[in-house]
């Protein structure tokens, strides 16, 4: 009797499940072995793996797999029943067979196999094999498909598995075949506890229950930058003290940040806060002070903000679902604390994310947002303006920009020489008569794109009122340009950025939106810093998404020329600003960015960001800087003569004026540069001509900055425009 006679007697002979044989014991082709074959099945046999039966689909497999010639080699089991009692399988020297009535039956073997047994075989989260292991499209790696996820493997990464919608979101960018390459891990828990991760070679993709998956590229290796032509970035050694959501440069030469609470778990979902949280980063010292609280201490977060004309800031609107959707607020620089808050009134109907201008007349126009409370959120298709001088509200009136508008939040509004408010929401603008205020003739579309979509909130791009000239023709003729925002319609958390951008000269006999040279990155939720050289600075943003569903952040930043239409890619940032960054202009030149919150941005960037990381232009490394050594202690008033002092060499070349900014959710609506007119030069003296009016200048505080004939701006001083 042999090893074979013994196996087939155990199973039961003739009347076991293999039946009666049908040949004679005989070698294996290979040589090493024995076999009989039966009606129902086959009797194996080698030194090395003693005697065991195959039948039924699990042996039609390993025959067509090369029986004990191929990559399995020798059964070393009989036919089992698997232990979750589903299928079958027989284990073999080189894999394993599995079979159920639903997958058929399907090899897997070496490294796949291994992992497929750590994750817990058929019982683990992948489920049965659907596939033999096969090779990848690519030719360099092996994988095997199973019931709810795929192992895959290379040399040079070893074997990792990756199912469920990261594995689809995987599949839908091409396999081990897109940039993401291959799985460098198996699916984890992200360190915030919030989601899900399968790392690859070329990023990663993320997966939580809100946004579903989405892949995250790497920061770009630091590339080496000329200071002289790409600028430079430091990190401050001072943080923010509380996230940068909001930003406001403050007449004391202090920066005011103010954000929403953070929640008891951070962790865990956003949840409206009853109060706020402020911080004053002092420019001089680097110091940080918590400013003194307004009664009540209510949340300002999602407010909507501008300078008013004595150099206060103030706040309208404030956290959805609580009292501070609908209170007014200032704030008052200056003291030990920094600065400190007064609550001012209340509005008859709340606004979560409004825009506030400060118009010609010093009053505050707020426009648009919701009307977010605890029962309701409805649309608030209005403005009302606040008197800062009596505290007074006027009644709301209706805007047809914003009836109708699915785009009512953060419009972009600008004050225009000649008497205009400039506002554009989605895709359509329209102009206000600031006299009258009457609506202001025919609604304008922005321009065609193949991929044209909203570039206010939430699929945020920015704007900017270009330089104001005195010698432009007609003077002071103001261009608006659109930058960036969310891509063709309808857009997810992975759909790409625009990088176009547009222009509507306002002054034009027949003003329609123009596109010009695009950005060399795409962007959502840039920011655009107006540079007291006439450059735009562009950062921030995520190159897909929108708003808080942005997850690649572009490091590169950008200068746009007006002059010639041009875009320069220069130095990249370090630190990375997605949803509620915020970047302004300092007086010393530099550009200043921050925030990045924790509750609403998503893995990896689910964290609070406290740094604060500045920008040098290349202007500062392009010679020698003018000093001012006086200018006027008091306001200047319009069409007066401003008289600065100055060290007398370098010579200067031009003057400007920019606004002190106040931005947040990447737009700035004080933003605004004004170019002056020299009237007198002497060797240590200038004499400026001051804008004309508050429609090119609204009353408040700007930077004086002098520059040379290589633009290169002095410190910028301080001082107060208009009555």
């Amino acid at each position: 009797m042999s090893a074979i006679d013994d196996k087939y007697a155990e199973l039961g002979g003739r009347r076991g499940l293999l039946g009666a044989p049908i040949r004679p014991e005989s070698v294996t082709p290979d040589g090493s072995g024995r076999y009989r074959h039966y009606q129902h099945g086959s009797i194996y046999w080698s030194p090395a793996t003693g005697a065991h039966e195959l039948h039924g689909a699990i042996y039609t497999k390993w025959a067509r797999l090369g029986w004990e010639r191929g990559v399995l080699g020798y059964p070393v089991t009989d036919e089992a029943t698997t232990p979750d009692g589903v299928g079958r399988y027989n284990h073999f020297q080189g894999g394993s067979i599995y079979w159920t009535p639903n997958t058929g039956a399907n090899e897997v073997h070496g490294s796949i196999r291994a992992k497929w047994a750590s994750l817990g075989w058929e019982r683990g989260v992948l489920g049965y094999p659907v596939t033999d292991e096969a090779t990848t499209q690519d030719g360099v790696g092996r994988y095997n498909h199973f019931q709810s996820g795929s192992i895959y493997w290379t040399p040079s990464t070893g074997a990792w598995e990756v199912h469920g919608a990261i594995r689809d979101r995987w599949a839908a960018l091409g396999w081990e075949t897109s940039s993401l390459g291959y799985p460098v891990s198996d699916e984890l828990d992200t360190p915030a506890g919030m989601g899900r991760v399968s790392h690859f070679q070329g990023g990663s993709i993320y997966w939580d229950a809100g946004r579903g998956a989405y892949e995250v590229w790497p920061a770009p290796r630091p590339r080496p930058c000329s200071a002289a032509t790409d600028g430079r970035w430091e990190t401050s050694p001072s943080t923010s003290g509380v996230v940068g959501v909001h930003a406001a440069l403050l007449r004391t030469n202090k920066v005011l940040f103010f954000t929403y609470r953070e929640p008891a778990d951070p962790h865990g979902p956003p949840a409206p806060q009853p109060n706020g949280a402020a911080a004053v980063w002092d420019l001089d010292t680097g110091a940080i002070t918590t400013p003194a609280p307004a009664s009540g201490e209510r949340n300002l977060f999602c407010a909507g903000q501008s300078m008013l004309g004595d150099g206060r800031v103030f706040v309208g609107g404030g956290e959805r679902q609580h009292v501070g959707v609908t209170s007014l607020h200032v704030f008052t620089p200056g003291g030990a604390r920094g600065g400190s808050w007064q609550h001012v009134g209340d509005m008859p109907a709340g606004r979560w994310y409004p825009t506030c201008v400060t118009l010609p007349d010093g009053r505050v126009m707020m426009i648009g947002g919701r009307d977010w409370t605890s029962t309701a959120n409805r649309a608030n298709p209005t403005f009302e303006m606040y008197d800062p001088a009596t505290g007074a509200l006027t009644p709301r009136q209706r805007l047809p920009l914003l009836v109708g508008n699915a785009f009512d939040t953060y419009p972009f509004a600008f004050v225009l020489p000649g008497g205009r408010l400039f506002m554009h929401a989605g895709t359509r603008t329209r102009f206000l008569n600031l006299g009258t205020m009457a609506d202001a003739g025919a609604s304008l579309e922005a321009a065609a794109r193949p991929d044209r979509n909203s570039r206010t909130y939430g699929l945020e791009g920015t704007a900017v009122l270009l330089p104001l000239d005195p010698d432009a023709s007609p003077a002071y003729s103001a261009r608006v340009m659109l930058i960036g925002g969310g891509g063709r319609p309808p857009v997810a958390m992975t759909t790409p950025a625009t990088a176009s951008c547009e222009v509507l000269d306002t002054s034009a006999s027949a003003p329609g939106w123009i596109l010009t040279a695009p950005m060399a990155r795409p962007r959502v939720m840039p920011d655009a810093v107006l540079l007291p050289d006439g450059l735009v600075f562009v950062s921030n943003g995520s190159s897909t998404g929108f708003a808080d569903n942005g997850a690649n952040p572009v490091y590169d930043a950008e200068l746009y020329d007006p002059a010639t239409n041009v875009w320069r890619t220069v130095c990249p940032m370090s630190v990375p600003r997605l949803y509620h960054a915020t970047s302004l202009l300092l007086p010393d030149g530099r550009v200043m960015t921050a925030g990045t919150d924790e509750s609403w941005n998503p893995d990896p960037f689910h964290e609070a960001e406290l740094r604060i990381e500045l920008y040098s232009p290349p202007y500062l490394f392009a010679g020698p800087r003018p000093m001012i050594t006086s200018a006027p202690p008091a306001r200047a008033g319009y069409g007066t003569s401003i008289s600065v002092g100055h060290a007398g060499t370098p010579a200067i070349a031009s003057a400007c004026l920019v606004r002190c900014g106040s931005v947040t959710h990447s737009f700035n609506s004080d933003q605004r540069l004004i170019k002056l007119r020299v009237i007198e030069r002497r060797s240590n003296q200038v004499s400026l001509q001051a804008p004309p009016d508050g429609f090119v200048a609204p009353p408040g505080y700007y930077l004086l900055f002098l520059l040379t004939s290589a633009g290169v701006p002095s410190v910028g001083r301080f001082i107060r425009i208009g009555s």
